[in-house]
């Protein structure tokens, strides 16, 4: 049993605080008992806290700094997230594997403690994004993010958009992304540079051609229809814009395009038939 749940079972919850002191101190013992190899070097140590603002010790202190960063300051989960990510990020020499064990055990700690950050990368690094709910995020972004790597420029504009909106960055840019995104993959997909009013038409054809049922394959239509409606609502602001319609431009993202790679990778696995 997970110490937040024996916790809860006894009536005893836990506050962000609470939850942000036992982050910490996992991630500091963790660094001091073995997340540093030989890879991990004094240039690493001076990129990481340029990157983060962190005095940097003298002479280089090996695991000592980073350990005493986290278990000797009061930093919220976001600040612990963030430099943690930062530590990992700054290490020029270590290898993907290696980056993708420290990731998986800030992910760990992440998950035991009921944080809801879904960690992701891309060619900039790692990043966390806001988990909603679940089965949405697993579905409609996490999946779609990575069948997007057979598909690399609009693979880099959502991570763009996942970034902008994982900040808290709420303005028509990430709107404008997301665009571009679905824009861009249907391009790809199809091998064209028509835009995306032109190719709501193309996809619709593609998906008739693999005998996928009308009723199904005329939604896209209507769903490009408002979500570009949405679209062009949200480029008249210069501000910041609703997040509940980022949202739906995020997750209407992931459904159009699992819906086309859905498709195709059904086609893929179908049997050869033999002559």
């Amino acid at each position: 049993m997970k110490w937040i749940d024996y916790r809860e079972k006894l009536g005893i919850g836990f506050s962000d605080s609470d939850k942000a002191k036992m982050l910490a101190n996992n991630v500091a013992t963790f660094i001091k008992n073995g997340a540093l190899n030989s890879s991990y070097t004094t240039d690493d140590y001076y990129r990481f806290c340029l990157m983060t603002g962190t005095p940097y010790s003298i002479p280089y202190p090996e695991t000592q700094g980073l350990y005493l960063l986290f278990s000797g300051k009061k930093l919220s989960i976001p600040q612990i997230i963030s430099h943690y990510v930062a530590f990992v990020n700054t290490q020029n020499d270590a290898t993907k594997s290696h980056k993708k064990t420290l990731m998986n055990a800030l992910g760990k700690f992440l998950e035991d403690l009921n944080i809801q950050y879904e960690l992701l990368n891309d060619k900039d690094g790692y990043f966390l994004f806001p988990k909603g709910a679940t089965e949405l995020d697993d579905a409609l972004v996490s999946q779609p993010l990575e069948w997007l790597k057979d598909y690399p420029k609009s693979h880099k504009t959502y991570c763009t958009a996942l970034r902008q909106y994982s900040d808290g960055i709420f303005i028509r840019d990430v709107a404008d992304n997301l665009r571009k995104t679905l824009e861009g993959f249907l391009q790809e997909f199809l091998c064209n540079d028509k835009n995306l009013e032109t190719n709501k038409n193309e996809i619709c054809k593609y998906l008739g051609a693999r005998g996928i049922d009308a009723g199904i394959s005329g939604l896209f239509q209507p769903l490009i229809n408002a979500y570009k409606n949405i679209n062009d609502r949200i480029a008249k602001h210069n501000d910041k814009v609703d997040k509940k319609m980022l949202e739906f431009l995020l997750y209407q993202t992931g459904v159009l395009i699992r819906m086309v790679l859905v498709v195709k990778q059904a086609e893929m696995e179908e049997p050869t038939n033999a002559d």
